[in-house]
């Protein structure tokens, strides 16, 4: 059992994040704010991690929760999820997104390739990840920061794709 969730942990985390690159004109209702953190200030003060800029815990959970909550249901993907700890799982993905993003965690689980291996994740099932991931992102942050989590999380797709 956490062979298995440790898989779809990082089968999640991978797809969540390899999501693509936006399509171009597309704005998240935070779009604004995004461009007014942007840079840095006249003040010359750092700019804040980019974990902060999606929101911090309750944004980046509630992103996770929407993306978990679609594709455990959706026919496409729901295989994937059936044996697995929602919980425990919206929690690793949290965990490793805050990790990647500079918020100040520790990733504890396995890496991608582990938690993939043997699970036969197809290119169309985590591209209906991407897309309810590309979606929770576009109802909760800016493009900026949408492409930037995009980024970090597109190589991934490697490491789970493997059916």
């Amino acid at each position: 059992m956490t062979k298995i969730f440790s898989r779809l942990v990082t089968t999640s985390s991978i797809i969540l994040f390899t999501a693509g690159i936006s399509l171009p004109g597309h704005t998240g209702r935070a779009a604004a704010a995004s461009a007014a953190s942007g840079a840095s200030g006249a003040s010359g003060a750092p700019e804040s991690s980019l974990y902060q800029r999606l929101g911090g815990d309750t944004t980046v959970a509630r992103i996770v929760d929407e993306t978990l909550t679609a594709v455990a249901t959706d026919p496409h993907t729901r295989r994937t999820f059936e044996k697995v700890d929602m919980k425990r799982l919206r929690a690793k993905i949290v965990e490793h997104i805050c990790a990647l993003t500079d918020g100040g965690c520790k990733y504890t689980g396995d890496t991608m390739k582990q938690s993939h291996a043997g699970l036969d994740i197809t290119e169309a099932e985590f591209y209906l990840m991407v897309k309810e991931l590309r979606n929770a992102l576009d109802r909760h942050v800016g493009e900026r920061e949408k492409n930037e989590l995009l980024k970090i999380l597109a190589p991934m797709k490697r490491d789970i794709v493997t059916g």
